[in-house]
């Protein structure tokens, strides 16, 4: 009997044991696809950020070149502005879907990745 009673004992506590290592794994690995993700999404945003002020740079200095070359700064800067509507409406009707599905998909690589 009192092997039956140390064997419930030694099981309880191995299960015990078990649990507490199950629930530090899913801590470290929900710690590690936080970091993951919170670094990519600071690494994006730098990207970004930067990206938005060299395309704000270039286009004051495109919209200044091309007045000299018509002799109107309105002209010169209607001209860039054309050329990034022109681009707005080219992405809105035919690069939403793709980009829509490629940022759907590297969300979901983000948080599935296994290394």
């Amino acid at each position: 009997m009192n092997e039956k009673v140390n064997y419930f004992q030694d099981a309880k506590r191995r299960l015990k044991g078990y649990a507490h290592r199950r629930m530090l794994l899913l801590r470290l690995q929900i710690t590690e696809k936080t970091a993951r993700i919170a670094a990519a999404l600071i690494t994006t945003v730098v990207i970004v950020v930067t990206g938005f002020f060299l395309v704000i740079f270039a286009s004051f200095a495109a919209g200044y070149w091309l007045a000299g070359i018509t002799g109107s700064l309105a002209a010169g800067f209607g001209i860039v502005a054309l050329f990034y509507f022109i681009v707005f409406l080219f992405v809105i009707f035919f690069l939403r879907k793709i980009m829509q599905n490629y940022f759907i998909n590297k969300i979901i690589h983000l948080f599935l990745k296994k290394d």
